[in-house]
């Protein structure tokens, strides 16, 4: 994402041995520093002459034995241009079960191959997410602008599902390509953890009302002419007044 290319159309009626083309841009007008990579009629930009933050004003000047012949100028925003990259390790997790009827949650979750971009401010990202069943190959759903890496379905019917996903700047840019499609399964009865966790809950509750029912409360222990309410009392004076006098002692012993 460090990196760019662009191009232009040549001459009319001259061949690339009769013409010789010239970018220049920005201030100074610095001359290409690249002719190659991109191909013919094509300037590339480097990690080391790309900033994000800088507007790029270029033009392109053929040079012929007629004469010379310069563009319009054109002026970009690196950001206006940037092809993120594909998000990877797209996965999915069945969340909840509804039965045929409701059909289940599936969480999905993804991450974008270049963390440090993402860390460090370099660009914040939207995500598109589309899924469709596996037996539909054009009616494609759609979940976005995404702010997050991951985006829960809700009610998902039983059946087979082709998941995939995109991103790009939240302000500007191009969409990055698809990512690495996902086959999703969505089962016709419930995950075997989440049914062993649903009936040892319902366990449990029946368990606890059973024991509340059929066993009378535990009387509380009591002492014929002993008021408890002044056992507590006198017990919780006794205490504070042993604790302060215990403190006191360790005080005088310590100067």
């Amino acid at each position: 994402m460090e990196d760019f290319t662009c191009w232009w159309h040549p001459l009319e009626n001259m061949s690339d041995q009769e013409v010789t083309y010239i970018l220049t841009y920005s201030k100074g007008y610095h001359d290409c520093p690249d002719y190659m990579t991109g191909g013919p009629h094509s300037c590339h930009f480097d990690s080391s002459h790309t900033s994000v933050w800088k507007i790029y004003c270029m033009n392109v000047t053929a040079i012929t034995a007629q004469g010379n012949f310069t563009s319009q100028e054109h002026c970009l925003d690196v950001a206006d241009i940037v092809e993120t990259e594909a998000p990877v390790n797209l996965t999915y997790m069945l969340t909840d079960a509804g039965g045929d009827e409701m059909g289940h949650n599936a969480l999905l979750s993804w991450t974008y191959p270049v963390p440090s971009h993402l860390q460090f401010g370099w660009i914040t990202l939207v995500y598109e997410l589309q899924y469709r069943r596996v037996t539909e190959p054009d009616n494609w759903k759609v979940k976005q602008p995404l702010r997050e890496s991951h985006v829960e379905l809700l009610g998902l019917p039983v059946g087979d599902y082709v998941v995939r996903v995109r991103c790009r700047s939240h302000n500007y840019g191009l969409w990055s390509k698809w990512s690495s499609a996902l086959l999703m399964t969505i089962p016709n009865r419930p995950p075997a953890g989440t049914v062993a966790m649903a009936t040892a809950v319902r366990a449990m509750i029946a368990t606890v009302m059973m024991i509340s029912y059929f066993l009378p409360p535990v009387p509380k222990p009591r002492i014929i002419g002993i008021d408890s309410l002044l056992l507590k009392v006198h017990t919780h004076t006794h205490t504070h007044t042993h604790t302060h006098t215990h403190t006191h002692t360790f005080c005088r012993d310590t100067w």
